[in-house]
């Protein structure tokens, strides 16, 4: 039922492209290239795996205001920003497999996945920087070594073509205020450089609502009136008494784009990225009053029936704090072209600090301790590669890798959880280190009637060491792993008539377990939790078919793929009374079916609509053998997308629709719907209209969650938002 529901509504979406009118320039077109599929370039519908570009074009349209949201109406993603930017931790993956270990992430070829907990820093990424965005569905270990089990996301920034100056500012719901800057040239016929600023901050929203549970003793405070009934995620009964207060955040970034060709045949590029995120929250609300009618923070609330809710300030508070976190990134790429290979070679370097604020179990919002926990990640990365045909009929890629991390963490008391700098002791400590090596090799072989066949293979060798943690004073001093990953695939492309592509792929993937798996314990109240550095990496096994036909002179494309995935030794955490433990628990399987509409009917405009259809289930868990038969968590049993861009001479109009299925986050699928902690199913619609005000100014105005939809994406979601924003450029 879900599914003829879904293709109605991409028919319906194919129905109005091509009756649709429109007299423009064409900016868009349905045939792209890429280099993530295979690290050469090639043209989309002919890559050995289901690929998808976002242009810098859809980008500026769009108006988002990060890159992970960029990507939320492409197939197949699921996008965790459940709080704008006030958001510490946001996560992207692909092909159903939930959290963003899972899914490599990459800038210009570099990986982002941090080597600590293998998450993404996108809050801090620039936007105004990027060319595009390739998505490549499916293992891509082959190629890419660890974490590439969902797929590979690669950004790739742009590089100066002539002079461009370019200022934006804005402003929006929540007080949100944003401007960039940004200059580019080309000082000489062989050196380029292009450096710019973005900045965003908002005074956000109450996102986080503070329940108390019912208890049928009366306590010995002041009665109070006010708040609602509520559930917990669980279904039990709870209270809402008020809220965190508004959560804030802020994002800065600076990025740099340089390149240098001292010859026809070679380039020398400098790529160079700061950025800063902050969060926290202002002060508390209320829904309380005391017998006065005044605000209230302490009493209790009679519900009858015997049942009460109590309420201290410390509720309102505890386990909140303020984080900050900066990521700097450089990369130096260089890449020659002799008269039969290609040689791309770069070495990047990538530093992370991050600290955050807790507050303690006693205390208010004037004067609760806490607790700082204060990081630093470091991460040396380098590739070369060489490219190049043999003969006709082959062309062979293949290269070596090697990642180094090294990380730091301590946690310390403070005497005011707000203020970092209030620190009274070190009370705990983490460390580790690790290494990766990597060999690979491709063939692209040209066969006889229209088959291309991709066949490779990558080895991976990863040890561990140095690994320390716990409380001062009793730290732990763990082994040092060491294990190792081949990760073949092997794909056929078919080109049986013009505009029609077949493809089939079989392909395995891994990842190892990171810094936080294995060496990252520690206890907050009465509960431990115990890293594993025996741990063995997770292993994903991949297979799909589908393909890609053009309709109407190549201005509608339509795709379809369905694939099979199993992951095996999945690295998950289980309970045992008060401790939390890391091991490879079990089997999980994952059927998935892809259907994406792109359509081009006339100039300046597309439209495009898609469906992803995932049905998993927990084939065998050793710590929790009654989840067997259960779906995995963290991950939407369906999703639809459906928008368009209108190009019509001054004026660009864009919108765009994300339907999001049921998330489950209880391994026993018991989740109650419609409550905080909840992941409800909902439709968010949102439009940004952008209008050419002579030649050098551009307004725009955009609305997020035009209907506004209340649902819960574990936090309370955004309600309507508006933004408005004025671009001058050169």
């Amino acid at each position: 039922m879900k599914f003829c529901k879904g293709f109605a509504v991409i028919s319906a979406a194919v129905l109005l492209a091509f009756g649709a009118e429109a007299q423009e320039k064409d900016i868009f077109t349905l045939e792209e290239t890429a280099i993530t599929a295979t690290r050469t370039e090639i043209a989309v519908e002919d890559a050995p795996a289901s690929v998808s570009v976002v242009t810098q074009e859809e980008i500026k349209s769009l108006g988002a205001t990060t890159l992970d949201e960029v990507l939320r109406h492409e197939a197949g993603v699921i996008l965790r920003r459940d709080k704008g930017i006030a958001m510490a931790t946001p996560r992207v993956s692909l092909r159903g497999l939930g959290g963003d270990s899972r899914t490599l992430v990459m800038l210009d070829g570099m990986p982002l996945n941090d080597g600590y907990s293998s998450g993404v820093t996108w809050t801090q990424l620039g936007i105004e920087n990027v060319e595009r965005i390739e998505i490549t569905r499916g293992p891509g270990s082959a190629l890419y070594g660890g974490n590439a089990l969902g797929g590979v996301i690669n950004i790739i920034t742009k590089k100066p073509s002539g002079r461009e100056i370019k200022a934006t500012v804005g402003a929006g719901s929540d007080n949100t205020r944003k401007y960039s800057a940004s200059y580019g040239d080309m000082f000489t016929d062989k050196f380029g450089m292009r450096i710019g600023f973005e900045h965003e901050k908002s005074d956000g929203y109450p996102a986080t609502t503070t329940r108390r549970s019912i208890t049928t003793t009366q306590p010995s405070t002041d009665e109070l009136t006010g708040g609602y009934p509520g559930k917990s995620a669980s279904g039990s009964d709870t209270y809402i008494v008020g809220d965190a207060g508004d959560n804030w955040g802020e994002r800065n970034n600076v990025n740099l784009q340089s390149y240098f060709t001292p010859d026809a045949s070679s380039m020398i590029t400098f790529n160079a990225q700061w950025g800063r995120h902050e969060y926290g929250y202002d002060r508390p609300h209320t829904y309380l009053t005391d017998s006065n009618g005044n605000p209230s923070y302490s009493g209790y609330v009679d519900l009858g029936n015997g049942r009460y809710a109590s309420v201290s300030p410390n509720n309102f508070i505890y386990y909140m704090g303020n984080g900050d976190e900066e990521y700097t990134s450089l990369a130096l790429m260089y890449d020659k072209e002799f008269e039969n290979i290609v040689l791309n070679a770069k070495v990047g370097y990538s530093y992370k600090t991050k600290w955050y604020t807790t507050a303690g179990s006693s205390g208010t919002y004037d004067n609760a301790a806490g607790s700082l926990t204060d990081s630093d990640l470091y991460t040396w990365y380098t590739d070369v590669q060489l490219s190049g045909n043999i003969g006709q009929k082959h062309k062979l890629t293949g290269g070596m890798t090697y990642r180094t991390n090294d990380f730091e963490q301590a946690g310390y008391s403070l005497s005011f959880y707000r203020d970092e700098d209030s620190k009274t002791s070190k009370n705990e400590i983490t460390e580790g280190k690790d290494q990766y090596y990597g060999v690979y090799i491709q063939d692209e072989w040209t066969l006889p009637a229209s088959f291309t066949l991709f066949t490779g293979i990558r080895y991976d060798y990863w040890s561990a060491s140095d690994g320390k943690a716990g409380q001062i004073g009793s730290e732990e001093t763990f082994s040092e792993p060491h294990d190792d990953a081949f990760s073949p695939k092997v794909a056929l492309v078919w080109n049986p008539i013009e505009d029609t592509v077949l493809r089939t792929s079989y392909g395995t993937a891994f990842r190892a377990p990171n810094i936080y798996d294995m060496y990252r314990s520690w206890r907050s109240g009465t509960t431990n939790y115990h890293s594993n550095p025996n741990l063995k990496p997770e292993k994903l096994e991949s297979w799909e078919i589908g393909g890609d036909q053009f309709f109407f002179n190549k201005k509608l494309k339509v795709s379809a793929t369905y694939y099979n995935s199993e992951i095996k030794d999945a690295i998950e955490r289980t309970n045992s009374g008060s401790d939390r433990y890391t091991d490879n628990v079990g089997k999980a399987s994952i059927d998935g079916f892809e259907l994406a509409l792109e359509a081009q009917p006339v100039k300046g405009l597309k439209l495009w609509a898609n469906g992803s259809w995932v049905n998993s289930e927990v084939l065998e868990n050793k710590n929790k053998p009654e989840i067997e038969g259960k779906e995995l968590t963290d991950v939407p049993d369906v999703m639809y997308n459906i928008g368009g861009i209108y190009k019509w001479r001054f004026l660009s109009i864009a919108l765009d629709g994300n339907y999001q299925g049921r998330i489950y986050t209880s391994d026993m699928n018991d989740d109650t719907n419609g409550v905080y902690a909840s992941y409800d199913e909902r439709w968010i619609w949102n439009t940004r209209i952008t209008a050419e005000v002579g030649k050098h100014v551009e307004v725009s105005g955009a609305v997020t969650n035009i209907f506004d939809k209340e649902y819960f994406d574990y936090y309370v979601g955004r309600e309507r938002s508006y933004m408005l924003e004025l671009t001058a450029k050169f």
